[in-house]
């Protein structure tokens, strides 16, 4: 399957129109901005994300960059996306690293050519583990909420392109995430609105949602996370903090906003066996999983460029930095 599906990213022309961040954010309890929400929050099914999160971690194991279990992660997200209706997912090839290894990426176009925004969104997740560990946490809990947020994507009314990317070799230095960015256009760059980057969101002895962006500032990205955290998480509106050490870098290093979601401080098992499935906390995927796929359809959904004149148009909620934990 590998080699039937291999091909190097596409490349689309699209336009791009920037969308005030002021108007990203909305209040709690927003009865229009909730049954906009519920179109995509009601359908996610946090029973596949702990599925997934089983199948990398507990059937495929270490999931280590250049390996047999890579090509193996690499089938199961091409087989898993296809079974949603992209019938455009690619793989997309690297060899920095004198072995190959490979991004998976399944692209949502919008659903009327006649009313394409031009924007782009990125969703991101690493889909491979460091030695010895199986990754349950670092990163099957990301690419789990990936795979799930693409599958209720597939059938939303959007316009704008969504790009639902699994990166290899994260854990050997952003290697895949910096490729793919590499190879992003001039235009593509300036036309993706922002890059939402899930690792270890499901850690049961992990700490507190954080978004984290490379400079510690706030960003387009940071904006509509915290406005949906408002409006469907059951928790407080996550903060905002400074680190790198993802794959939001490569895309903040293009100029994309961007954050990283993932709890901190990190759990005691991290980079370790224990990183299994019994330390999988199936609220805490829910949460972030909620919380991504409401911001990215807030930007995504239909009447984002004219969002100013929307029945739904939100209202700025305050969030607030915080000194970063790891």
């Amino acid at each position: 399957m590998i080699k039937k599906h291999m091909m190097v990213v596409a490349v689309f022309a699209l336009m791009f129109s920037m969308i005030p961040m002021s108007t990203f954010a909305a209040p709690p309890n927003d009865k229009a901005g909730q049954a906009f929400d519920n179109r995509i929050i009601k359908q996610i099914d946090v029973d596949n994300v702990y599925d997934h999160v089983y199948h990398l971690s507990e059937n495929i194991g270490p999931r280590v960059a250049g390996t047999d279990a890579e090509l193996e992660t690499v089938d199961y997200l091409v087989e898993e996306f296809e079974s949603y209706g992209y019938d455009n997912v690619e793989i997309q090839p690297f060899d920095q690293l004198g072995f190959t290894s490979y991004n998976v990426i399944a692209t949502k176009t919008p659903n009327n050519a006649n009313q394409d925004s031009g924007q782009m969104l990125i969703v991101g997740a690493h889909h491979d583990s460091v030695p010895g560990s199986p990754g349950a946490n670092d990163d099957a809990s990301g690419t789990g909420a990936l795979l799930e947020l693409a599958r209720v994507m597939s059938n939303a009314p959007v316009d704008s392109e969504i790009r639902f990317i699994a990166f290899g070799a994260e854990e050997r230095g952003l290697v895949g995430s910096r490729h793919y960015a590499s190879t992003m256009t001039e235009d593509e760059v300036e036309r993706t609105v922002g890059m939402f980057q899930l690792d270890m969101i499901g850690s049961a002895d992990a700490g507190d949602l954080t978004m984290f962006t490379v400079d510690g500032e706030q960003n387009t990205v940071t904006d509509l996370a915290a406005s949906a955290g408002a409006r469907v998480s059951q928790n407080d509106i996550p903060p905002f903090s400074m680190l790198g050490r993802s794959d939001h870098v490569p895309f903040y290093e293009r100029g994309i906003p961007a954050a990283l979601f993932i709890h901190t401080p990190l759990e005691p098992w991290y980079h370790t066996p224990d990183d299994t499935i019994e330390n999988i906390d199936i609220d805490k995927l829910e949460d972030v999983t909620k919380i991504v796929g409401a911001a990215v359809y807030h930007a995504a959904r239909p009447d984002t460029p004219a969002l100013e004149r929307s029945q739904v148009a939100p209202q700025p909620v305050d969030y607030y930095y915080e000194d970063p934990q790891l």
